[in-house]
């Protein structure tokens, strides 16, 4: 993807919200009579799409491979690879269904069913909770079609992401140190994350973020608000 400018857009998202596009991702392999041996769901995003889609579509065979490609949030690095291969045989001569949360330049679907398709499978469709139209591959099955781009922030990485986030909004501020007011401010300024939208999907959960930010010694706690220990 490249270099991404220091304000770019995040959505929040809440685990009602992805059910449900599981539920449609669901609904469409249904529709096209597609039935699978295997889903496939890639690490770590497509683990909860892959077990929920299980389990609406009545499989109990999920196994998992990991594709690395974003080295942090909205980073990403050189080229998408295969770091944790499938168990041998696992997928040969079966129906298999790659799930991820989101395609977004899409190397990693396509990195993962070019690595099952060496694996002598019998069919391999791919299906994302999410699409957004950066994505070189066109998967079988989408949940929700995003019209622009965005960082989504999903509840399975939403501490991880929000610690990414606040220290870098942190760092781009003139002010040594933030208080609560400070980081929502900033957090709305840098990425347009409104305090409204963040209370309604992830309720009351900034001050768990600011304090697992302490633990890793991300900030430090002073008179006032928080500091980066880094600066």
């Amino acid at each position: 993807m490249g270099e991404l400018p220091d304000e770019f857009a995040c959505t929040i998202t809440n685990w009602e919200y992805i059910y449900g596009l599981c539920r449609t991702v669901a609904n469409d392999v249904k529709a096209a009579d597609f039935e699978p041996d295997v889903v496939v769901a890639l690490a770590r995003g497509g683990w909860f799409g892959g077990r929920c889609l299980c389990d609406f579509i009545g499989l109990d065979d999920l196994t998992s491979l990991k594709v690395e490609h974003y080295v942090g949030t909205a980073e990403t690095g050189e080229e998408a690879q295969v770091r944790y291969p499938l168990p041998e045989g696992s997928v040969e001569g079966k129906d298999v269904l790659v799930v991820d949360d989101i395609a977004d330049t899409g190397q990693s679907l396509q990195t993962a069913v070019e690595f099952v398709e060496e694996q002598d499978p019998s069919d391999v469709r791919t299906a994302t909770l999410q699409l957004l139209d950066t994505s070189e591959h066109e998967p079988d099955f989408v949940g929700e079609r995003l019209a622009e781009w965005t960082w989504v922030v999903y509840p399975w990485n939403f501490v991880e992401d929000m610690v990414e986030l606040i220290e870098g909004v942190m760092a781009k501020s003139d002010a040594e140190v933030h208080d609560r007011e400070d980081v929502r401010r900033l957090l709305r300024e840098f990425h347009g994350v409104e305090r409204i939208e963040m209370e309604i999907a992830q309720p009351d959960r900034l001050d768990e973020v600011l304090s697992e930010m302490e633990r890793r010694d991300v900030v430090a706690a002073v008179d006032g608000g928080w500091r980066l220990t880094a600066e």
